[in-house]
């Protein structure tokens, strides 16, 4: 008799590269990761209609035509997860994974076998009175879905505290699943002592901290480091054309957007990452450029702090300027050795950690848990 196959249902509001974004860049990498393992019978809801997203014909596909207004995007949400709802009635799977806020319509009466990742968590962490205005919906909408869901994903660090203080929620409901990135081989990367490259990748705006990165690089210049360091930055945003009008810097590229091609080559090409964010969750971009051997400087906020010490970088005050130029001072005055082993560092713990295969076998174990949880509950009735 063939065994039975935990049937698990993925929710989400968008799935890379038909949406951009954080949330739809880990939804495709991990139920591509999940499906590898072929283990469990998977189906996936998503908004892109008509489109076929993945290769596996393992992998059934529920598409549902929506468009997400992004000044509306707590109403669009709500909206579309009742069509989502409507789905999940017929499919009827034993586990539901939700992204964000996919799955909220119904969430009461299904919350009992559902797995809610909110990622960031940014509705809770507005930077300025504004931002809290804007984001009082969203915080309104999660926490009644917390409150019902079975269990909620956080990527680690800072973010079980927020769950747990900010939304309400007892610990018990609170699970650690870190964000994760495909392994590639080993490059062993070489660093040139004369002059070293920094990379940024990331949007254009205050909560990056690309207006912090650009000050900083100011007084490094005047400290007389100018002709020995450059910084590549990559990404778009609303700060873009304000901050290259701004900061006419000899050691400063404004590379704008770069697709996954050129992206690869900036992570080979340049020495060390440097991210000064305000707020993230466990942010791709950090695991990226860790997975290619480069040494890293980041605010300490998320769950930045399960991916950099002082082994592999500089986690740093997140909004504190005076720490940026240090840390980076500290880089342009360390010897290829030490950076080496930074280097080195960085990538072990990509390796041993976050890896989509070790990142989907944790998955699977909790959705197995929940699982004979329920059948435990209802056996029993």
């Amino acid at each position: 008799m063939a065994q039975h196959k935990l049937h698990i249902t993925f929710c989400t509001d968008g799935i890379y590269p038909h949406e951009v974004g954080g949330i739809q860049r880990h939804s495709r990498l991990l139920i591509e990761a999940i499906a590898r393992l072929d283990v469990v019978k998977l189906s996936v809801i998503h908004p892109h209609i008509e489109k076929k997203v993945f290769d596996n014909p393992n992998i059934e596909e529920y598409d549902l035509n929506l468009h997400f207004d992004s000044k509306l995007y707590a109403v669009n949400c709500a909206k579309y997860s009742k069509s989502v709802y409507a789905i999940l009635q017929k499919l009827k799977p034993d586990i539901i994974y939700a992204q964000g806020l996919a799955v909220y319509s119904g969430i009461q009466h299904i919350g009992y076998k559902t797995i809610v990742n909110p990622h960031g968590l940014e509705p809770y962490n507005g930077l300025t009175l504004r931002d809290k205005f804007t984001t009082w919906p969203l915080r309104i909408y999660l926490n009644r879905v917390f409150k019902h869901a079975a269990l909620i994903v956080s990527l680690g660090g800072e973010l079980s505290d927020i769950i747990h203080s900010k939304a309400g929620i007892a610990k018990k409901k609170i699970v650690v699943l870190p964000n994760a990135v495909n392994l590639i081989p080993k490059t062993g990367k070489k660093f040139n002592t004369e002059k070293k490259s920094f990379l940024f990748v990331g949007r254009f705006a205050h909560n990056k901290g690309i207006d912090l990165l650009l000050r900083s690089i100011e007084k490094i210049n005047a400290k007389g480091y100018e002709n020995k360091c450059v910084f590549n930055l990559v990404g778009k945003g609303p700060l873009y054309e304000k901050m290259k009008h701004r900061y006419s810097l000899s050691n400063v590229i404004f590379h704008g957007f770069a697709n996954d091609e050129m992206l690869e080559h900036q992570y080979s090409s340049n020495d060390v990452f440097v991210f000064p964010t305000l707020f993230e969750g466990m942010p791709t971009v950090v695991l990226e450029a860790m997975v290619h051997g480069m040494p890293i400087i980041v605010s300490n906020t998320g769950a930045t702090i399960e991916l950099v010490d002082s082994t592999n970088g500089h986690l740093i005050e997140k909004n504190n300027e005076d720490q940026l130029v240090q840390a980076i001072i500290s880089i342009l005055q360390a010897d290829e050795n030490k950076l080496q082993k930074m280097s080195e560092a960085s990538y072990e713990k990509v390796k041993n950690n976050f890896t989509w295969d070790i990142v989907a076998q944790k998955h699977l174990a909790i959705f197995s848990q929940l699982a004979s949880h329920n059948k435990q509950v209802e056996n029993k009735k």
